[in-house]
């Protein structure tokens, strides 16, 4: 049964949400279950969905185009099922019609992905602290589901029955130090990067482990450290390594395997301030970079600074996008990345050198210029504090441009979707004995030359740089999937969700739905059939402090929820 628009608050508050004991199997095997291997993790099925961003490349595009221009104005609620109170910023993954879903609180459920019947949910058991912590993807792997957990654990799970496997501790989370985001996996390994809060003692790392028994292999800190060169070390202005804290790996990264390199971006060190950390005008390696790693050793291939001598909390959290396109008439493999400054940049991801940069934000004020030949930056070191008590807007703030959101790359329109939020922050700098970051940032203002709309949504050329089109509106926009159909969906902050053409931006479908669609949206198709799924509903701090910049949109966190649509009659 379609549901009309009008029904759909209906039809949710009808579901029963089902609570089970631990690893509780309602329908323990999957007839027929076929492993998936490195050359499927690589080239999926079209109607698949395997891993953070659909597949290694963590591009966010489906090449499914049942749904298309000319029929998704017939897309229709095709089921909904309930999910755990907290954070909603889930993404499910889909492997031969089940659905495996990542809930708030260390839960995994296996679903019928027609329908949302349970097969198997996986509880861990938390501290109730814990039981609203965000965990955001999961990635299936031979006969395996891995996630993360928020007591910091990795974790194997039978993927037909949903039992543990295997769990390795990563670190102790009583430091602040955890995983709000899942991993990916390849040539045995599975990668996984933590998330470590303002106030802990140690620096951040992405490490690899043994797929089959949970082995520790290795571990590469955000941070320059003991090991790496004089150099590096030299940019944080003579602080000491144990003074080198934070700068997470927050979100998931992205995996070559022809390179064996794994892509990951980095997070901005604590306390936020130069002048209460200590560094001088260093340019603290290697927060708020790209790095490209070694699969089997973790060692730094390469590495780019987006965001140099880091004052306020200036994230590169991103999915480092791969592709392999064609500039100047040569085909060229690139990784694509983009951060809280509003700057997409464009890297060949076998050197690591630059190929362009984009701005996406109307306005900034973090560098005096980009140099356009060879990625330089310069620094506007006219807003870096020199005192306590200084206060500073920031262009774009610490809620933009780019926080939790991915972007996406369509190879059909060769073009690269980014949202980022058009909005500023004013920074107080406060003493470390009132603040652990060290600033205040709770006043946000709008962006100079965004006409008080918040969300942007620009699709730009994956081979020049050059905006394709622009698409704004009064609330921040949230994660955009691209699809074979020439469709590009996408929700923002508020609760409406859309699908717009990929080739200009216009509106082709739009539905209001019941909260914040704050989860990244997927595609994915069973017995010929294609749907779309959005997880949404409680409202995260990064969306609630946006709202603030468009009051009159009075939206509720609600129940979260993930919505499911297809093409009704």
């Amino acid at each position: 049964m379609h549901l009309t628009h009008a029904r759909i608050g209906l039809y949710i508050a009808s579901i029963v949400f089902l609570v089970t004991a631990p690893a509780t199997s309602v329908r323990s095997q999957q007839p027929g279950f076929v492993p998936v291997s490195d050359a499927v993790l690589q080239k999926p099925a079209e109607g698949d969905w395997l891993m953070w961003r659909r597949d290694q490349t963590v591009s966010g595009y489906s090449p499914l185009e049942q749904i298309n221009k000319q029929n998704v104005g017939k897309l229709r609620l095709a089921w909904a099922w309930a999910m755990e109170a907290g954070q909603s910023e889930q993404e499910p993954i889909v492997y031969r019609g089940v659905m495996y879903l990542p809930h708030n609180g260390g839960v995994v459920q296996a679903l019928d992905a027609k329908n949302g019947n349970v097969i198997w949910e996986y509880r861990r058991k938390l501290e109730r602290d814990m039981l609203s912590a965000t965990t955001r993807n999961l990635v299936i792997y031979r006969d395996r589901i891995y996630m993360t957990s928020p007591d910091a654990y990795v974790i194997a799970l039978d993927a037909q029955t949903g039992k543990m496997v295997w769990e390795t501790k990563a670190a102790d989370h009583e430091k602040r130090v955890d995983f709000s985001s899942g991993p990916i996996a390849g040539d045995g390994k599975i990668f996984a990067g933590m998330t470590c809060g303002v106030g802990t003692p140690e620096p951040c790392s992405v490490s690899a482990y043994d797929a089959d028994t949970g082995k520790h292999l290795w571990r590469r800190e955000s941070v320059a450290g003991p090991n790496d060169s004089a150099e590096a070390n030299a940019s944080w202005g003579g602080a000491p390594y144990d003074k080198r804290r934070k700068a997470s790996f927050w979100l998931t990264g992205s995996y070559d395997p022809q390179l064996k390199l794994v892509y990951w971006t980095t997070a901005s060190p604590y306390p936020y301030p130069e002048i209460l950390k200590g560094t001088g005008s260093g340019s603290l390696l290697y927060s708020n970079s790209i790095l490209a790693l070694d699969a089997a050793t973790g060692a730094i291939k390469w590495h780019f600074q987006m965001q140099p001598r880091d004052n306020f909390d200036m994230d590169h959290q991103d999915n480092p996008i791969l592709a392999n396109v064609r500039m100047n008439g040569i085909e060229r493999k690139v990784v694509y990345a983009l951060g809280k400054p509003g700057i997409l940049w464009a890297f060949d991801r076998e050197k690591g050198s630059y190929l362009w940069h984009k701005q996406i934000v109307p306005f900034q004020n973090l560098y005096k210029s980009i140099d356009a030949k060879t990625g330089a930056i310069t620094t506007n070191v006219d807003i870096i504090p020199k005192k306590i008590g200084d206060v500073q807007k920031v262009c774009p703030g610490m809620r933009g441009g780019k926080l939790f959101q991915s972007k996406a790359y369509s190879p059909k329109s060769n073009a690269v979707f980014s949202p980022v939020s058009n909005e500023c922050s004013v920074f107080e700098i406060l003493p470390l004995d009132k603040s652990t970051s060290g600033v205040k940032y709770d006043e946000i203002q709008h962006m100079e030359g965004s006409g008080g709309k918040v969300g942007r949504l620009m699709a730009v050329s994956a081979s020049t740089g050059e905006a394709m089109w622009t698409f704004d509106t009064r609330a921040a926009m949230g994660s955009p999937l691209a699809t074979g159909g020439g469709l590009v969906f996408v929700g923002d902050m508020h609760r409406n969700f859309r699908a717009l053409d990929a080739d200009n931006g216009k509106v082709l479908w739009d539905i209001p739905l019941s909260a914040p669609i704050t989860g990244y949206p997927i595609s994915y198709a069973v017995d010929g059939k294609q749907y779309v799924a959005v997880a949404l509903g409680g409202r995260t701090s990064g969306s609630m402090h946006l709202a603030q910049l468009y009051p009159e949109l009075k939206g509720v966190g609600g129940s979260n929820v993930l919505m499911v649509f297809a093409l009704g009659e």
